[in-house]
């Protein structure tokens, strides 16, 4: 392959080796990934920098260096006129709060309404040894990605969170599976098929199946009758669960 006479200002050869000139320290180094970076690396063809490795590594520290990124963002926004005539006659932050406080106190009620239709949605009318048995049956973890309550603790720091599998559906036993906080999250309004199907990367059929045998049938044989001052004790749920 010929090079242009350009090319060979800055490279030589030697022993069957190719040496490149640094645009920065001006040093004669091999052109090997081991003293320059490559531009491309999904693109080999396109060579490396012209600077080696150590003198990028100086400019970057330069160019980068947060004290010296604020004095030159502060100098050239704050010293022009137009920015600062900009910044005066219109702040968004303000306008919009007073927009979001003005909506609100026209909306009382509507909000409200909302408030409450959240606080009754979200939470499951069951009691702790129907959680601790609905856990169990989906084997501690998620019942879509299967993330088990031990990674989901060292992950998120919290528990497995009682999942709507039928967003607008009851809050019984019926409609609750353990869920992780990603899946619960990326579900939200959706319905079953919607967000658990083929095109979910922890979608399985088993997985699957066993979902919609809990929802209509399983449920049934862990459903406990209600206790008359509520909750059951720890030494009870242990017991029952074991």
């Amino acid at each position: 392959m010929t090079r242009s006479k350009k090319y060979w200002e800055s490279h030589k050869e030697e022993g069957g080796i190719i040496y490149r000139k640094c645009s920065g320290c001006k040093e004669w180094l091999p052109e090997t990934t081991e003293y320059f970076y490559m531009r491309n690396k999904s693109k080999p063809e396109k060579g490396f920098n012209a600077q080696c490795k150590k003198c990028e590594i100086e400019y970057s520290k330069l160019y980068y260096d947060p004290i010296r990124h604020t004095e030159l963002t502060n100098s050239y926004y704050h010293n022009k006129p137009e920015y600062k005539n900009k910044k005066k006659s219109y702040n968004y932050n303000d306008k919009e709060r007073e927009r979001q406080k003005q909506w609100r106190k026209e909306n009382a009620e509507k909000l409200n309404e909302y408030s409450k239709m959240k606080r009754e949605h979200k939470k499951h009318n069951i009691n702790d040894l129907e959680w601790q048995q609905c856990k169990k049956y989906f084997n501690n973890s998620c019942a879509y990605c299967g993330m088990t309550l031990e990674e989901h603790k060292i992950k998120f720091k919290e528990q497995l969170h009682k999942e709507h599998v039928d967003h607008n559906g009851l809050n019984d036993l019926s409609n609750c599976v353990p869920a992780c906080k990603s899946c619960n999250s990326f579900k939200h309004t959706l319905t079953l098929d919607e967000f658990y199907n083929k095109d979910n990367q922890n979608f399985t059929e088993e997985k699957y199946n066993k979902i919609i045998e809990w929802t209509n049938t399983d449920y049934k044989q862990y459903i406990m009758p209600p206790k008359p001052k509520g909750k059951y004790t720890s030494k009870e749920v242990k017991q029952e669960v074991s």
